[in-house]
């Protein structure tokens, strides 16, 4: 079931753009997970990644399983931080983060919001959001 999930790019921050909302079946997932590896191999080393999750549906085992896969090939494309904005109800976040925790030594963080996840990203201090 395709969803309004997308990929999109700031190559002048280096940056992907990361937004899951909805629930993702397998086709689902496997479409967002190719359009991350095209983004991935259009960033340079050192690349950060903002993921909007606070819309996002926590997935099957399967839809998971491709969740590590896009995990995986962030950290071997050469990711430094990821930062996630979860909002109120932050189960998506807390399944994605799960697995990169397992998956991944990148540094990443959750936050409520998607501003203050951009702040990090952007290396403002927490104190000043």
């Amino acid at each position: 079931m395709k969803t309004k999930s997308s990929v999109r790019i700031d190559e002048a921050k280096n940056r992907i753009y990361l937004f899951l909302e909805g629930f993702h079946d397998l086709e689902e997932a496997v479409r967002m997970r190719d359009a991350y590896k095209g983004a991935i191999a259009r960033c340079q080393p050192g690349f950060t990644v903002l993921a909007d999750v606070s819309r996002y549906k926590p997935g099957t085992a399967e839809v998971q399983a491709v969740h590590a896969e896009a995990i995986k090939m962030a950290e071997a494309g050469g990711v430094s931080r990821v930062a996630r904005g979860v909002g109120e109800t932050p189960l998506g976040g807390m399944q994605i983060d799960r697995i990169a925790r397992t998956e991944a030594a990148y540094e990443a963080r959750n936050f409520a919001t998607y501003e203050e996840a951009e702040a990090f990203l952007d290396g403002v201090p927490d104190d000043a959001t």
